[in-house]
């Protein structure tokens, strides 16, 4: 309760009830924002602020680490951001496209097969351009991190690999092999899918998301691989998705996938390059 004022005491010497403090609403960086607001990666939103496409209140930002309020006005490229509305998606990568720009400029890039109209569209993990197959995008980064570490889902893949393998080989393979740059590749389950003159196909389910493991695994056993083909990753796959098209994951499989939900959770049937 605050003291009447006597000729000592004046209003300026009695403290402010906690209900009168102003307290300020903290800043988040630039770059952080627009990120947040789906807009871009966090890489991606500091290369733009840093070209000067970012505008902040009219005026141009070149550090990403500047703070904003939720007030503030931002335009990117003259075009004023709003929270985007969370997209996520299931993309059947082609051969020979990449997920990055640093590979070829001669190779096609995702973003050209992906929707224009949703900003901030980006892959969870890589795939190289002589794998094909499913891709995870979205405009969720926290969610694209969680779908990049593989922690915790089975991904299944056909690989295609020169000459004609045996029952032993790929008993060999079941069994764990200590591959160089990937340390023990032992995957949850391996099957002859066919095999031609020329050419084995397997089929392979991993629960590790360890950097080209598949690669590495059958260039120390001295096979040559052709390609690879991810058919699935724990309760999303792309059966009926066409090369270069991609469709919506359901509500189920975005929880999934966030939740870290192993495969016999949520499915039927049996961030890192494979």
């Amino acid at each position: 309760m605050k003291k009447r004022p006597t000729p000592e005491t004046t209003f300026q010497d009695i403290p402010d009830t906690p209900s009168a403090v102003d307290h300020e609403t903290p800043l988040r960086g630039l770059a952080r924002t627009i990120t947040k607001a789906g807009y871009a990666t966090r890489r991606q939103a500091e290369e733009m602020i840093r070209a000067g496409r970012v505008q902040v209140d009219d005026r141009r930002i070149l550090d990403p680490s500047e703070g904003v309020g939720p007030d503030c006005e931002i335009r990117i490229d003259g075009t004023r951001i709003i929270e985007v509305i969370r997209t996520y998606l299931a993309f059947h990568k082609p051969l020979n496209v990449a997920t990055s720009s640093t590979v070829s400029h001669r190779t096609r890039l995702i973003s050209e097969f992906l929707p224009s109209e949703v900003p901030g569209l980006s892959s969870a993990g890589r795939l190289d351009p002589h794998t094909s197959g499913l891709l995870l995008v979205s405009n969720d980064s926290a969610w694209n991190a969680k779908a990049a570490s593989g922690h915790g889902f089975d991904k299944e893949f056909l690989v295609y690999v020169d000459g004609e393998m045996t029952d032993i080989q790929l008993s060999l393979i079941a069994s764990g092999v200590q591959v160089p740059k990937s340390g023990l590749v032992k995957p949850v389950s391996i099957s002859m899918e066919s095999l031609t003159d020329g050419q084995t196909v397997v089929r392979m389910v991993l629960r590790e998301g360890k950097n080209r493991q598949i690669r590495n695994l059958f260039q120390a056993l001295r096979q040559s691989i052709r390609s690879i083909h991810r058919l699935r990753i724990g309760p999303v796959s792309i059966d009926a998705v066409s090369p270069g098209r991609w469709r919506v994951l359901s509500s189920h499989e975005v929880e999934a996938i966030r939740n870290g939900s192993e495969a016999n959770d949520v499915w039927d049937q049996n961030g890192s390059s494979p």
